[in-house]
């Protein structure tokens, strides 16, 4: 049985580090996690871009095609 829960995945106690990338020519929120960077957010007028499926929350990305961090 699945347990649903509104708290974070990465743990309450953890401070979270939320960077802006640009990744494969779309502009993400991410956060950095120890295994990467995990998709938090897209951020797109195209609803297109939403279905594909490298982009979906919770993602793992690849860090070879993080074109550059955005401030």
């Amino acid at each position: 049985m699945p347990y649903y829960s509104i708290a974070p995945l990465y743990g309450l106690d953890e401070p979270v580090e939320y960077v802006e990338i640009d990744y494969e020519g779309y502009r993400l929120l991410a956060c950095k996690t120890q295994d990467g960077y995990v998709v938090e957010r897209l951020y797109s007028t195209n609803p297109k871009d939403y279905l594909k499926q490298n982009l979906y929350p919770g993602q793992l990305l690849q860090n070879n095609l993080i074109k550059q961090f955005i401030k």
